[in-house]
């Protein structure tokens, strides 16, 4: 994609001012630049199940309750990538349980969440924020959760991205969102071979996946139990940069087929949002960063309270 040198400019500045807001709110407790960076009818659209309120205060709330309950918490990026107002991060959680977590009482462990966040951005100030994580992991990391569901942590395994490079944004070889459109439209088929492409790795610690037989498996266990499952992506806020994109989008579904991660099928309307990055290389995706809201996928299909 050709970029203006103002469009350029604009985008540069969108990423300071993430940088900033996840510097000084998130792992300095800043919590003043909030008002200075955070709209005042700024809209939370997904937070993991998380009730955040709209504005600064409710983003204040939010950071207070990570930073009281984790004080040596630290969030990093580890991608950063920005198209006209909007911006988007793959993140990493890392701290120590030292205070109470939405129920669960101080435990002295150590946990890794990941996350992606996705911001909109007019004239230097939020007025939007996506945010998906892997809340289920975290709290089964936590001891608050049992181990259920595909995630690496219910498996006991490393809840780390598992791409060990900062990821950065190489040139341009196509559309590449057409691309991803076309991965998006073989996800609704069931069949992604072929729109993968040679090496193509999977980082997605939410479902326990690291490479195109994960993805496939994953694929296969979600479509058995919701025959008609469709993932409808967000246009409006997909964005790209170089060979990266980032997409939003909604996962519905009947669960009355098979029975999905020893839960029973129930016959109702499943739904949950999820976000990824996607790497494309010579028309075809290389590598995928995965983060969907398992808590709402896991509560409708009746493995955590709430849903049966």
């Amino acid at each position: 994609m050709t970029q203006s040198h103002g469009s350029q400019n604009i985008e540069a500045q969108n990423k300071a001012l993430f940088h900033r807001w996840f510097g000084q709110a998130w792992n300095a407790g800043h919590y003043e630049v909030a008002h200075e960076v955070i709209s005042p009818q700024m809209r939370v659209h997904g937070a993991g199940g998380q009730p955040v309120e709209m504005g600064p205060d409710g983003l204040i709330g939010l950071i207070s309750t990570w930073r009281g309950a984790f004080p040596d918490g630290q969030m990093v990026s580890s991608g950063l990538i920005a198209e006209g107002d909007l911006v988007a991060a793959l993140l990493t959680w890392r701290g120590t349980q030292q205070g109470d977590f939405y129920g669960a009482p101080a435990s002295g462990r150590s946990v890794v969440c990941t996350s992606i966040g996705l911001d909109r951005i007019e004239n230097g100030i939020i007025v939007d924020g996506w945010g998906e994580l892997d809340m289920v992991g975290m709290m089964q990391q936590l001891g608050a959760m049992p181990p259920i569901g595909p995630g690496s942590s219910a498996k006991g395994q490393s809840a780390e991205w598992g791409s060990a490079e900062q990821v950065v944004a190489g040139p341009a070889n196509g559309d590449e969102k057409a691309v991803v459109a076309a991965f998006i439209g073989a996800f609704n088929t069931g069949d992604l071979s072929s729109v993968q492409a040679e090496g193509f790795r999977e980082y997605g610690p939410v479902y326990g996946t690291s490479d195109a037989e994960g993805a496939a498996r994953v694929l296969g266990e979600l479509r058995a139990a919701m025959p008609d499952l469709h993932y409808a992506v967000d246009s409006s806020v997909t964005l790209s940069e170089g060979d990266l994109v980032v997409i939003h989008g909604v996962l519905s579904g009947t669960y009355s087929g098979s029975s999905l991660w020893s839960s029973t099928p129930n016959g109702k309307s499943v739904s949950w949002t999820q976000t990824e990055l996607l790497r494309v290389k010579s028309g075809k995706v290389l590598e995928r960063w995965v983060c969907t809201d398992n808590m709402a996928l896991l509560t409708q299909i009746g493995l955590l309270g709430g849903g049966a």
